[in-house]
């Protein structure tokens, strides 16, 4: 089995996907597994010690909340990261691919869903 897990930005993102990358690992030994996060994230120093694969994405982060030029570039570097994702979802080739949460999670199963490739979020909040 190959899982890509993608979430980054907080801890509470990162290490909900570790802890269940490593019960996976425990059930089921030889699954393979990608962590997708940012280039400047905590995940590009917490993953890697891990053991896990890693690659990162230049994501730039989410827009504000008004009409800004800095939006139009956001939404041009959302664009390319979708087109990222796809390619890193191409190369790994996934059975499944679980969004922890964080902008670059966004990318990573919208390209998976548009793949087709099986999606999942997890959510570890008790209230929304």
């Amino acid at each position: 089995m190959r899982i890509i897990f993608s979430g980054g930005g907080t801890g509470g993102h990162i290490y909900p996907a570790l802890t269940l990358i490593d019960t996976i690992k425990k059930k089921l030994p030889d699954t393979e597994f990608l962590y997708v996060g940012t280039e400047k994230g905590m995940e590009s120093d917490i993953v890697p010690k891990t053991g896990i694969n890693f690659t990162a994405m230049k994501l730039e982060g989410g827009f504000e909340r008004h009409f800004t030029l800095e939006n139009f570039k956001r939404a041009a570097d959302a664009i390319l990261g979708i087109k990222r994702a796809g390619n890193i979802i191409d190369d790994f080739k996934p059975d499944v691919v679980v969004g922890t949460g964080g902008y670059v999670c966004g990318s990573i199963l919208l390209a998976a869903s548009l793949k087709k490739f099986p999606t999942l979020i997890q959510e570890q909040n008790a209230v929304a």
